[in-house]
């Protein structure tokens, strides 16, 4: 079965993966300096990002399942796009240094838990008057050199603070999905965040 034939199907498909990212409102999430490494070790092992089957007519005129697999080595700082037969046989791969997939569940669960246990935020959290929600999770792609640049992977969040209807940022945070940590707890949403010099405060007051 040509591989070719397949490419389009898993282009789309792969387009049509979480690219947004974004994640549903929750509230912080806590968990234990245990919970928080554990989660931390799996956000720095090789990983699936997206994974989706589709039936498509081979030339013989037999339909058979095809999946689209994209997957992400942090090590390598390479993510993988391959399109695979129902028994793994693979038709083809794409190796490319940068991906707009959005994060996975537990990519989600440590970024939120990471951002819950960060000092400033902490604080933050417990002085708010309102429920804190964690909103986000869209991917960042900055120049070569920087920590979310080619090789990398990153995710911005914005951490707010809801009180009779109204949002109001605390703090727009960037984290680095390879590394495992908070890079920027402060960073400023309206600034050009591929630019190494924005770096200004500008959250709502």
């Amino acid at each position: 079965m040509p591989a070719a034939r397949f490419l389009l199907p898993a282009l789309v498909a792969a387009w049509l993966a979480p690219a947004a990212g974004a994640q549903t409102a929750v509230q912080p999430e806590t968990a234990s300096a245990s919970e928080r490494a554990a989660l931390r070790e799996a956000v720095r092992a090789p990983r699936v990002l997206f994974a989706v089957s589709d039936s498509v007519k081979g030339d013989d005129g037999v339909r058979r399942r095809v999946d689209t697999v994209v997957t992400y080595d942090p090590v390598a700082g390479e993510y993988a796009h391959e399109l695979r037969e129902a028994d793994g046989r693979v038709l083809s791969r794409a190796v490319r240094a940068t991906s707009v997939a959005g994060p996975t569940a537990d990519e989600a669960r440590w970024a939120r838990a990471e951002i819950a246990a960060h000092p400033e935020i902490a604080r933050l959290v417990a002085a708010a008057r309102g429920a804190v929600v964690v909103d986000g999770g869209f991917p960042l792609v900055r120049e070569a050199g920087h920590p979310c640049g080619p090789g990398g992977r990153c995710a911005t969040y914005d951490v707010f603070e809801v009180s009779d209807g109204d949002r109001r940022r605390l703090r727009y945070v960037v984290v680095d999905l390879r590394a495992g940590r908070v890079l920027d707890a402060d960073a400023d949403p309206q600034g050009n965040l591929a630019h190494p010099d924005a770096r200004r405060q500008s959250r709502l007051r």
